[in-house]
């Protein structure tokens, strides 16, 4: 009974550990894309995070209801789109 108990609460804990793993998408993800952003953009910090806010806001105009990745990733891929 013992070891039952032991397994149920080891089990338990993996999955917390697996959902409330840092770095699973959201705020991880999002902080890659803005890195990214910085390297494509080329600019200082400030100015960056000005122009991908603009963005974001005339994006979310176009194409309500979308995650923020979605607007990052939009933005990314227009930049280099445009490269091209």
């Amino acid at each position: 009974m013992g070891a039952l108990i032991v397994i149920v609460v080891i089990i338990i804990a993996l999955v917390f550990y697996i959902a409330l793993k840092p770095g699973r998408g959201g705020a991880g993800r999002q902080r890659a894309l803005r890195q990214k952003l910085y390297q494509l953009l080329n600019l200082p910090k400030a100015e960056a995070d000005e122009m991908i806010e603009r963005q974001i806001k005339n994006l979310q105009e176009r194409f309500p209801g979308k995650t923020e990745e979605w607007y990052l990733e939009k933005i990314i891929y227009d930049l280099e789109r445009d490269r091209s």
